[in-house]
């Protein structure tokens, strides 16, 4: 029978704790968010079980690479882990990645990383997303020291062990897609920092823009010689 990792809480000390501003630049795509007004428990450091818990599709975000300022499409994929916070629910990790699966690509090569073998040629021609939701996984947590505050990053992303089994999730797996009719009402569930990321996405701005442009009417196709 696969061994179950178990869920316990993690006692965790006071330093190891952080408040983040609201204004704080999200470009290290490896760390959690928190607010002003919220202090946040870090997952320990180790390695863990977890499930994919949420894809979200960030729309095209602003970055900067070696001096070089660009846009590009991005995902943030979370997982819930097997760790428990001190009050008894789990801990949370998230990550970003540019939405490529260039052989260079840092999410293909994760996702390899996560599968334990390299992609087909035909599933390179269209991988859906969404089969992450739920899925097991074991990662590698490190906690790192950034200007004067601490994160939680992961490391590295492997298989589950064989015959070890990660806890169900506790709620159903998020999942957002821009152009779902659904996203209005994902995005409402999602916090303030991440509403703001996305819905200031050109994509995003582009659908509202033609969910306020009126449909043409059967009137507006009449000929406008028409004198009355």
């Amino acid at each position: 029978m696969p061994e179950a990792w178990p869920r316990r809480p993690i006692t965790q000390d006071r330093d190891q704790t952080e408040t983040l501003p609201p204004t704080t630049p999200r470009t290290d795509m490896l760390t959690l968010s928190a607010t002003d007004s919220q202090t946040f428990e870090l997952p320990p450091a180790g390695a863990v079980a977890a499930r994919c818990s949420r894809i979200l599709d960030l729309g095209s975000q602003e970055s900067t690479f070696e001096g070089e300022r660009r846009e590009q499409r991005k995902v943030l994929l979370s997982w819930e882990l097997a760790e428990l916070r001190t009050e008894g629910t789990p801990h949370h990790i998230s990550r970003r990645f540019g939405l490529s699966l260039h052989e260079k690509a840092a999410l293909r090569q994760f996702l390899v990383a996560w599968r334990g073998r390299q992609f087909t040629d035909d599933e390179l021609k269209a991988f859906d997303l969404r089969k992450l939701a739920g899925a097991p996984c074991m990662l590698n947590v490190v906690h790192v020291d950034r200007a004067g505050k601490q994160y939680a990053n992961i490391a590295s992303i492997s298989p589950l062990p064989r015959g070890m089994v990660a806890p169900e999730l506790t709620s159903k797996p998020l999942v957002l897609d821009l152009d779902a009719e659904d996203a209005p009402a994902i995005i409402e569930q999602l916090s303030d920092s991440l509403q703001e990321t996305i819905t200031g996405s050109p994509e995003w701005r582009a659908r509202i823009s033609d969910m306020r442009t009126p449909a043409p009417t059967a009137l507006d196709a009449m000929d406008d010689d028409i004198p009355f």
